[in-house]
């Protein structure tokens, strides 16, 4: 479920990122009004604007994407094999854990 939930929040947060693109808001004199951008997910919204992806622009209520940031912001987060091997790590971990909790209550 948390999956789910996070693979929703990264495909809103990619929306808005592609609604800069689309308008060609990339650049402090191409800022662009959020409704004219036609963005709506606040949420997602905030958190690139707290990341310093989305940035206001000269005018007052006009913003911009940085593509310097957006690069930034996608060599932090981890990879899919950073958490394909920590998932797989705590599966291992939950086994040996059973294993012993058998072996110790079979004795």
């Amino acid at each position: 479920m948390v999956a789910i939930m996070a693979a929703a929040r990264a495909r809103r947060v990619q929306e808005v990122m592609d609604a800069f693109r689309l308008a060609g808001a990339t650049a402090p004199e191409r800022a662009r009004t959020l409704t004219a951008l036609g963005v709506v997910h606040d949420a997602e919204l905030a958190t690139l604007a707290e990341e310093g992806v989305v940035v206001q622009g000269p005018q007052p209520g006009t913003w911009y994407l940085s593509e310097p940031a957006v690069v930034a912001r996608r060599d932090r987060r981890p990879t899919r094999a950073v958490w394909l091997v920590v998932a797989v790590l705590f599966a291992l971990t939950a086994v040996l854990v059973g294993v012993l909790v058998a072996t110790r209550n079979s004795q």
